[in-house]
């Protein structure tokens, strides 16, 4: 049975493609940009006509049609109908034999139906015929179509329009320009915003270079009917040239224009909200600065709406918005700044450090300029203090804090020693830990659970009599060692005065419980002391009158060293002369003297429980004097002992005579008597209530002194030969 064209099929591939039809679909960007219209005319173009009357006939009435050519032999060919039609395009149906061969098919008489084969015949019969009915239509459609599209290669195809601006058979400038002609009032007008308290702001589409976006424009309409597949072209290139495409227009502007003119404008109207704050008060108080309500254009809001407006093609010339705002909260309001300001008074008043009774204040002044504020995200306010700001305070409350150990003072009042004086301890801010406590305590402040004063941070040096030891040791002090060593008042000793002068320096000294004496350190310079001069001093074996400024001193040094470990005291640094001398005790003689940077003391220390008291005494005898040192304590229950006492003969001595021209005949004056060395060994033991405590040899190396005899010459006969001079008899002298 053949098979024949159906009518109502070819009526309904007449009809229109729907809108949103496959073309649409195909291509889900290209949809947004277009929509179908209503037909074009077909006599626009005759062989795109032809195409479509080849088009409105179903595929079933062309398959039979190139089936039964098929069946009459492969070398039939299909004939080929020039058609006269010309027009602007003339010939393209001449261009097109395939097309007009099957229209011309299509137009035939069907053929006369045959016998039916047998079934299995029947069926290949068909199978063939009808897969190469659709190859030959399926190729003649698709061989047409590009012939066709050639035409339009680089152009707009036929039925595509933007707007109500047709664009089909444009090249790309040429639809550019129809573009830029249709739509050039996009970029004329301008936006005004009416600003809070009634002023406006213009923003012309010209600042912002509003116009179509002729780009997006033009990718769009070339895009119609070109899928890039045959197929696809097949369908859709004929398709948009029956129905026509019209392209939405797009408008484009320069949005980072558009946003620079908005923050331009917010600039001009934004103002910010004022946090409470705190400013110093006189009196070490805090002020409260009270907070402010800001507001702002809300650009994001303002930005949306313009957009929207820009955007819509039939937006009017003027678009008038008004500029929205917003409001924005300071972030520490009033209320917190009041609370902050009640800590920071407190921390601000002033600080009292305490020892004591003794106070020390730091004013709020110098409090308040440490103390800051810092908001915290809840919008509170806290106080805060510079701690580095403290350091100065700190070392200005040292040089208050301060003081070095005081002793109580012992006097010797009659025959009764008494206490004298207040004692004081001697301390020494620590820096470190007061700062640490002055920081802990301003925080205690803040939360209000302080406790003042704030007890001061000090090392502290105790004295080493107190006020209360001294007077109840004076109470028992009697004298419990003395010793005396005679000299005569000479100038060798500056006339008594450089023994004398340092032990009246001496006298009084009191050496608490645990203390150690150095000569020095008492006396101190002995070119403050009334009554000291030069005097004598051994040198390089001889002794020279006034050779040392406070010779003779040695004296008081010795008398004192012996006193001193006759009353238990512990001996330290001692050292003998460079002569024996006959007036101090053998090995026990204590020298003293100072050469520039360097200096020989005597020292001793007071390791009893109880303090001494050092009294010196000066007495005349005859022709001499005698210094005593007594010691006052309490008594300690120590005692001394020397012992295995050796004395050795060192070198002897050489006596001279030298001659003075200036003195006459018959003088004599004996400079220095000659003193042989010696060599001594000597033990000083020192018991505690019976008990061995310290002990110690003692060896002395004593040169030899050589004597001086001066003669004088004034007058004399001179001899024609030196004779012997005569042993001139010995003229006492003392020693130093």
């Amino acid at each position: 049975m053949t098979d024949l064209p159906d009518p109502a099929a070819r009526g309904a591939a007449a009809d229109p493609t729907p809108e949103g039809g496959a073309t649409a679909a195909g291509d889900p960007e290209l949809a947004a940009l277009v929509r179908p219209r209503t037909a074009a005319p077909l006599e626009a173009d005759p062989a795109l006509a032809a195409l479509v009357r080849l088009g409105q006939r179903p595929i079933t009435a062309v398959v039979p049609t190139i089936a039964t050519l098929a069946q009459q032999g492969s070398e039939t060919s299909l004939p080929v109908e020039a058609t006269a039609d010309s027009g602007e395009d003339g010939g393209r149906a001449a261009d097109l034999p395939v097309a007009a061969a099957v229209a011309r098919a299509s137009a035939a008489a069907p053929l006369e139906t045959p016998l039916p084969p047998p079934r299995r015949r029947l069926a290949r019969r068909f199978a063939f015929a009808f897969v190469l009915g659709v190859l030959l239509a399926v190729g003649a459609g698709a061989s047409a179509i590009s012939v066709w599209g050639a035409q339009y290669e680089g152009r707009v195809l036929p039925g595509v329009r933007v707007g109500s601006t047709d664009l089909s058979g444009l090249t790309r400038a040429q639809a550019q320009a129809a573009i830029a002609k249709a739509y050039a009032s996009l970029g004329s007008g301008e936006i005004v915003l009416a600003e809070p308290g009634g002023k406006t702001t213009a923003i012309t589409f010209a600042d912002i270079a509003r116009g179509p976006d002729t780009a997006a424009i033009l990718d769009a309409a070339f895009a119609v009917g070109r899928k890039g597949e045959p197929l696809a072209n097949l369908i859709g290139a004929p398709q948009a040239a029956i129905h026509g495409v019209t392209i939405a227009s797009a408008v484009t502007y320069d949005r980072a224009k558009l946003e620079a003119a908005v923050d331009a404008l917010a600039a001009t109207l934004d103002q910010p909200p004022v946090d409470a704050s705190l400013t110093a008060a006189p009196g070490g108080q805090f002020t409260v600065v009270p907070a402010s309500t800001g507001h702002a254009v809300d650009k994001a809001a303002l930005l949306a709406r313009l957009d929207q407006s820009l955007t819509a093609l039939g937006s009017p010339a003027e678009i008038s918005l008004e500029v929205p705002m917003i409001t924005e909260a300071p972030a520490v309001p009033t209320t917190a700044a009041a609370g902050a300001q009640e800590a920071a008074d407190r921390m601000a008043a002033d600080l009292v450090i305490a020892r004591g009774a003794d106070t020390w204040t730091i004013p709020s002044a110098s409090l308040q300029p440490l103390i800051g504020f810092v908001p915290a995200a809840d919008g509170s306010l806290t106080p805060v203090l510079d701690e580095a700001g403290l350091d100065p305070l700190i070392a200005d409350l040292a040089k208050q804090v301060n003081q070095t150990a005081r002793d109580a003072g012992l006097k010797l009042v009659g025959s009764k020693v008494v206490a004298t004086g207040t004692s004081r301890e001697g301390r020494t801010l620590d820096a470190a830990a007061m700062k640490a406590a002055i920081v802990n305590h301003l925080a205690a402040r803040e939360a209000g659970n302080a406790v003042e004063p704030l007890s001061a941070q000090v090392r502290v040096v105790a004295p080493t009599l107190s006020t209360e030891t001294a007077a109840e040791d004076a109470a028992q002090m009697v004298p419990i060692s003395s010793y005396s060593i005679y000299y005569w008042v000479l100038v060798n000793n500056y006339w008594g005065g450089n023994i004398e002068a340092p032990a009246k320096k001496i006298n009084g000294t009191v050496v608490p419980a645990g203390g150690t004496f150095d000569f020095w350190k008492v006396v101190g310079d002995l070119h403050q002391l009334p009554g000291v001069g030069p005097g004598n001093a051994i040198e390089g074996g001889k002794i020279t009158i006034t050779g040392a400024f406070g010779g003779g001193i040695c004296t008081t040094s010795t008398t004192l060293f012996n006193a001193a470990f006759r009353a238990g005291m512990v001996p330290g640094a001692r050292q003998n002369h460079n002569e024996f001398i006959d007036r101090y005790p053998a090995g026990l003689d204590a020298t003293v003297w100072i050469v520039g940077n360097t200096k020989q003391t005597m020292s001793f220390t007071n390791d009893t429980p109880y303090p001494i008291l050092i009294q010196s005494i000066v007495q005349t005898t005859g022709s001499k004097r005698w210094l005593t040192f007594k010691i006052w304590s309490v008594p300690n229950g120590r005692t001394y002992k020397i012992s295995d006492l050796v004395i050795q003969p060192g070198a002897k001595a050489i006596d001279t005579v030298v001659k003075d021209p200036t003195k006459p005949v018959g003088y004599t004056y004996r400079n220095n008597t000659p003193v042989d060395g010696e060599k001594v060994w000597v033990t000083v033991t020192i018991y505690d209530h019976g008990q061995l405590h310290w002990t110690k040899r003692y060896y002395s190396n004593y040169p030899p002194v050589n004597g001086v005899l001066v003669v004088g010459t004034k007058g004399a006969t001179p001899s024609p030969s030196p004779t012997p001079s005569p042993s001139p008899t010995p003229t006492p002298s003392p020693n130093p």
